[in-house]
């Protein structure tokens, strides 16, 4: 067995929070930059470790945290606009990329957003497709299935992903 070599990385605060800022304001794509932020942040929690505990770690710790919030409420941003753009061209593909990669209740946040942004008439327009494109999906899904109480997605050729999008936007403007 070899013995381990190492490097020091010494991190300063205040150097963190430049590097992130640039980092933020320089980003074409926020999601990446926000995956990289806490790709950051787990990699300073893994190999901070023996300083775990320390008043100079909490204040690195404090700093990348307070920056990674940055970027989060960032991203929600761009996915309210995103969401309102492909709520309004009743896109289900772009609704489920949308949907796919967030909690439910971050996506329910921004589902709140989009709906104080669009018109009442895009809304009433929006709740009847999502209404009819859930019915018709069920449906499609029922008749593909080889068994009487399920849906079978696959055969009927409809994305899973797509139908739970929909689904949940469904819940949230038809009570469905």
């Amino acid at each position: 067995m070899t013995d381990k070599q190492f490097i020091t990385i010494k991190i300063d605060a205040t150097d963190l929070e430049n590097f992130c800022e640039q980092l933020l304001k320089r980003s074409r794509d926020i999601t990446k930059t926000h995956d990289a932020l806490i790709t950051l942040e787990s990699f300073i929690s893994v190999f901070a470790r023996p300083s775990h505990g320390t008043k100079e770690y909490q204040l690195i710790e404090n700093t990348i945290n307070k920056i990674t919030e940055l970027s989060r409420q960032q991203l929600l941003k761009q996915n309210t606009v995103d969401l309102i753009d492909a709520l309004k061209h009743c896109n289900a593909k772009t609704l489920a990329a949308i949907h796919t990669p967030l909690s439910r209740n971050g996506f329910y946040q921004i589902l709140q957003s989009a709906i104080e942004k669009i018109s009442d008439d895009d809304i009433r327009l929006i709740m009847l497709w999502s209404a009819n494109w859930i019915k018709e999906a069920r449906e499609l899904a029922q008749n593909a299935s080889d068994f009487p109480d399920a849906m079978d997605f696959k055969k009927a050729e409809i994305r899973f992903e797509e139908f739970q999008a929909i689904s949940d936007i469904d819940k949230v403007l038809n009570n469905g």
